[in-house]
């Protein structure tokens, strides 16, 4: 495995605790929608919302041509699922995990027009309409962006869902893990950024 024990667990405490609980409101949210795009302000991290269904968020590495990184891994998160994969050439998929249906509305969020937004360091993002929740967080010197699945009627617990994937995307790497209970993850994808 690629990613660093303590990055991952690093990873897991820092995104449960600040999107979690009374955590929330301290920590700078902002609610996504179609269209709307991301970058992550001291890394090479872009995302995007699908504007067709199923809403998802799209990110990977920019390059030095303003496209994405030749090679390089991203990632895709939804309700539905998880998927990491070759964002360039094959587009061949890597990794993926399917998740099971999720209980509780969804995050709510008002119509507005296509937004680019950067996301400082522990700047957070709800994707409007989904359980998806995501954080930008600055691990053990690597800027990271990671999303995940929250039961929005247990007013976020401050765990991704348990049987529920999650992804993580950094200059450095990119990975897939399964939420287990207590906030227990394990990493089921993971590479290393050309």
């Amino acid at each position: 495995m690629m990613f660093a024990r303590g990055l991952l667990v690093a990873l897991v405490v820092a995104l449960g605790l600040v999107v979690g609980g009374a955590s929330a409101s301290a920590t700078p949210a902002i609610t996504v929608g179609p269209g709307d795009s991301m970058t992550i302000r001291g890394s090479d991290i872009s995302c995007a919302v699908s504007t067709t269904a199923p809403r998802a968020i799209v990110c990977g590495i920019i390059g030095s041509q303003k496209s994405l990184r030749p090679n390089s891994y991203a990632i895709t998160v939804a309700d539905r699922g998880a998927v990491e994969f070759i964002a360039t050439g094959s587009r061949q998929i890597v990794g993926r995990g399917k998740n099971p249906a999720i209980s509780g509305a969804p995050f709510k969020g008002s119509s507005h027009k296509p937004t680019s937004y950067v996301l400082a360091k522990h700047e957070h993002v709800i994707l409007a309409g989904t359980h998806v929740a995501c954080g930008s967080l600055q691990i053990h010197n690597k800027q990271t962006f990671s999303c995940g699945i929250y039961n929005t009627s247990s007013g976020l617990s401050g765990y991704y869902v348990a049987g529920t994937y999650a992804t993580t995307l950094s200059d450095q790497f990119a990975g897939i893990l399964r939420a287990g209970k207590n906030g227990v993850q394990t990493l089921i994808a993971d590479y290393k950024q050309p």
